[in-house]
């Protein structure tokens, strides 16, 4: 005789709420495209190559479809119709949920991504104090002075340049050094890597995710020990190199009162995290596009402002604005052209209408950059990289949104963009040429997730 079977009363209205989900869905007009069973197969795909994902479906269902990512239903779109639909209720969509669960866990309650409302506005705010003109105009310096011993280092040692692994230690310690005002030893550094590794781990059964997990807390504890120890002295935190950690120290949530000095660490942690892999994969694509044949025109643009810039006496962001514009295009450019991101992801929480498509509840709706920028009629030839069509930008600037758009697009593309400039001018009165190093695959390899850089083991040979 078996055993009883018990039945979970909630287990079963679940159950019965999302079979008549799915019956409701039936009666409506959906985007085109599919989700498959709990998205697996999408999501799959998905990580394997977020960008040719996305390219393939706009060209089969056009600029707003339906599929899965991180195995929740989602309605993707970019046209300039519903990106512009979508603003005018974006600010009431919750954005938690949309996320995967072990980011989730490992952003932590203080990460803008997962949060909504006044506690968002609120974390905005703070972030408008170090990624502001003022804080770029007082990082610049820093970001140049670091550049110039990075490159020159590159040109002593007379060796390979691996365009993923070089290139983001060189962004971490300089991120830690701007927002800390110190850089770490070795061994904290590694723990970034395993951050991030952790934040899209596949669930927290993952070994990827524990580790992800302990490298927060490790991270986390390192920068609160600093932080009280400069905090206890006022000339120390007044001192420039301070000024991320001074203006933390005076920061408030929504309630008015100020962060405590664990949010003060954790915040340090996760702008580092979210600058240091943003301004590598800027950076290596960047230096990777230029050097491809069909690119000679542009790098041949980009080294003459290069050279010009090299001769200014001092840099600073004004004459980075100024003088370094086809630079700034180059930047834009390989953001548009091999886009890094996907777009913010929200929960839809009330079945609701999108450029005449019914989006369910509980959909992910999602404004991707990478639609976006494959629409002809703002970017002609919209698969050429032409940074001149970036020289007139008040044609296409309400078009190209490459950190997202609305309350939860990336802060710190500027500082992004600032430090590639900086990079490229650096670089391109370097060196003369590059290529592609002996037994090196021909398709660059990727890494996709949580942002599109250039895998570790890839490198070129740098020519004076």
């Amino acid at each position: 005789m078996g055993a009883d079977v018990v039945v979970d009363d909630d287990d079963v209205f679940d159950a019965l709420g999302k079979r008549l989900r799915k019956e409701d869905e039936k009666a409506m007009t959906l985007p085109p495209g599919r989700v498959g069973l709990f998205g697996v197969r999408e999501t799959l795909e998905y990580l394997m190559d977020s960008n040719a994902f996305v390219e393939k479906r706009v060209a089969k269902y056009g600029p707003m479809f339906k599929t899965a990512f991180f195995f929740k239903p989602t309605i993707a779109f970019g046209s300039k119709e519903a990106v512009e639909e979508f603003k005018s209720f974006e600010r009431s969509l919750p954005a938690d949920e949309a996320l995967p669960e072990t980011f989730r866990t490992l952003h932590t309650e203080y990460g803008a991504l997962k949060q909504s409302g006044k506690k968002h506005k609120a974390t905005r705010k703070n972030f408008s104090k170090v990624l502001g003109r003022e804080a770029l105009e007082s990082y610049v310096p820093d970001i140049a002075t670091r550049t110039e011993e990075f490159v020159n280092k590159l040109k002593e040692r007379k060796a390979p340049l691996f365009l993923g692994k070089d290139i983001k230690r060189f962004a971490l310690k300089t991120l830690f050094n701007l927002f800390l005002g110190k850089v770490p030893e070795d061994d904290i550094l590694e723990e970034m890597y395993l951050y991030n590794a952790g934040l899209l781990s596949l669930g927290k059964f993952d070994p990827t995710f524990k580790k992800g997990e302990s490298a927060l807390e490790k991270l986390t504890k390192y920068v609160l020990e600093y932080y009280l120890e400069i905090k206890k002295d006022e000339v120390k935190l007044n001192a420039p190199e301070h000024f991320f950690l001074k203006q933390y120290s005076e920061a408030t949530d929504e309630f008015g009162n100020t962060f405590s000095d664990e949010r003060v660490a954790v915040t340090v942690v996760l702008m580092v995290w979210g600058s240091y892999i943003e301004a590598a994969a800027l950076m290596g694509h960047s230096i990777r596009i230029l050097g491809e044949k069909g690119n000679a025109e542009a790098l041949r643009k980009a080294k003459e402002e290069a050279f010009a810039l090299r001769e200014e006496e001092q840099q600073t962001l004004s004459t980075l604005v100024q003088k370094g514009k086809y630079l700034l295009a180059v930047s834009k450019e390989t953001l548009r052209f091999h886009p890094q991101t996907a777009g913010g992801l929200r929960v839809n929480p009330v079945d609701r209408k999108l450029c005449g498509y019914d989006i369910p509840a509980g959909y992910v709706l999602t404004a991707d950059p990478r639609i976006a920028f494959l629409d002809e009629s703002a970017f002609p030839d919209a698969k050429t990289f032409n940074p001149s069509r970036f020289l007139e930008a008040s044609k296409i600037e309400h078009r190209f949104f490459p950190g997202g758009m609305g309350q939860h697009q990336c802060p710190g593309i500027n500082l992004a963009t600032t430090m590639n400039v900086i990079f490229l001018t650096k670089f391109l009165t370097t060196f003369s040429s590059w290529e592609p190093s002996k037994g090196m695959p021909k398709e660059v390899p990727l890494v996709h997730v949580p942002i599109v850089i250039i895998a570790d083991h890839y490198s070129i040979d740098l020519m004076q």
